[in-house]
């Protein structure tokens, strides 16, 4: 039999490999199911959370097995350790790793400690085998190579297949979960236990729907980081992440108890330059899952239309009024413009004496907690108090609902599409 592997090729080499490391590697194939059996043992000891079950040992033991009696074959034959293709159970077994959600790091660690344990039992066998000084020095020298060179091999092959399992896994637990979502926000599920079951998120629990997203062109990392930071800010027992498109991504932060007005305080969610952040109120169960949404996705409208007036992180609560004024966007233009007239200008220094005036009627007319507000001095929120008095060109002291509604609309106006 021809040893293709070439290190073992040169005469000293091929006398230690067939005196020595071909008797070794027969010995090896009858003992590899005890190898198995006390490779996986270790490995359980190890990572207890590796091996939930009794089918994740059993699949353990198989794997290492195959490995083991793949090696004794080669190595009887003088086989090219670089050329060895995995096991076909170990295929499976790393397919299984992905499903199960588990890192790569338990696979590697599982080849370190096999080859850890192996390399004892063929030194062992080795030096306990009555030869020459030098076929003992050549065979472990030997051995020792060519075992380093076949779990690197195998190493790369399994990352490969890891990588590939995973990409594959995830993209179609994503589409799963995405028609799920898709299902739920439509009102075509009604079912909370399959759809708690479909999506892989418990829905009895308190949602609170957020959406973040990028408004520049390197935003979409930044806008990944602000949900789970957000998920962390508010004390989130789980959070799902659904991506609406590029740099935009929607997420559900779910607990078991209420959300808090602590909680949503806009100020604990601070957003990075360049991302928005829009928050649905908090809600129960399955309706209430859809319902936050809908609520972050209006609110993201809104401050879609109101941009650059806006603030990064901005409640529906909010600006409830502006996403059902601005629904119907002709009649919401035309309402604005009428109510407010001149004031409604676009120009910086009347939107300016508008938005005093928004605050003011939300102050219930005090000028000092408006001032406080908007950080400004009283005698500036009298000045422009007055200032859009006159523009407006009526009273504002009783009678102001149609104002304060407009006034809501207002930094909608320019994002608003032309009345034709």
């Amino acid at each position: 039999m021809e040893i293709e592997w070439a290190p073992a090729r040169r005469p000293a080499a091929q006398k230690a490999w067939r005196q020595v490391l071909r008797p070794v590697a027969a010995e090896l194939a009858t003992q590899a199911a005890a190898l198995a059996e006390r490779v996986t043992a270790a490995l359980k000891a190890e990572g207890p959370e590796w091996f939930p079950d009794a089918e994740s040992v059993a699949e353990s033991v198989k794997s290492n097995e195959a490995h083991f009696r793949l090696i004794a074959e080669a190595l009887e034959r003088g086989g090219d350790p670089c050329r060895v293709d995995l096991p076909a159970s170990t295929v499976e077994a790393t397919r299984s790793v992905v499903h199960r959600q588990l890192a790569l790091a338990a696979i590697l660690r599982s080849y370190r400690l096999g080859h850890e344990m192996l390399w004892q039992w063929v030194f062992d066998r080795i030096t306990a085998r009555p030869a020459d000084p030098a076929e003992q020095t050549a065979a472990v020298d030997l051995a020792s190579r060519w075992l380093f060179a076949y779990v690197d091999a195998a190493v790369k092959q399994t990352e490969h297949e890891y990588a590939a399992e995973r990409e594959a896994w995830m993209r179609s637990a994503a589409a799963a979960r995405a028609e799920a979502i898709t299902a739920i926000l439509a009102g075509r599920e009604r079912d909370q236990r399959r759809a708690t079951n479909r999506l892989r998120y418990e829905l009895a629990r308190h949602h609170l729907g957020l959406i973040a997203w990028g408004v520049e062109a390197t935003s979409d990392a930044r806008a990944a980081q602000v949900v789970a930071a957000a998920g962390r800010a508010v004390g989130a027992d789980a959070t799902l992440t659904h991506s609406l498109g590029p740099q935009t991504h929607a997420a559900w932060l779910s607990r078991t108890t209420p959300f808090t007005e602590a909680d949503l305080d806009p100020a604990r969610l601070a957003a990075p330059a360049g991302v928005r952040v829009v928050l649905g109120e908090p809600a129960y169960g399955l309706d209430g899952f859809r319902r936050t949404h809908i609520e972050a996705a209006h609110a993201r409208r809104v401050v879609m239309l109101a941009e650059p007036h806006t603030a990064p992180v901005a409640r529906y609560r909010n600006m409830a009024v502006a996403a059902l004024g601005t629904v119907d966007a002709e009649q919401a233009r035309t309402f604005v413009i009428r109510v407010l007239g001149d004031l409604a200008a676009d120009d910086e220094a009347t939107f300016r004496l508008a938005t005093t005036l928004a605050s003011y009627l939300d102050e219930n007319c005090s000028r000092t907690r408006t001032a406080e507000r908007l950080m400004i001095h009283p005698n500036t929120v009298t000045y422009r108090v007055h200032q859009a008095r006159q523009i407006l060109g009526r009273g504002i002291d009783s009678d102001t609902l149609d104002v304060r509604v407009a006034l809501a609309l207002l930094p909608t106006l320019r994002g608003l599409p032309p009345a034709p």
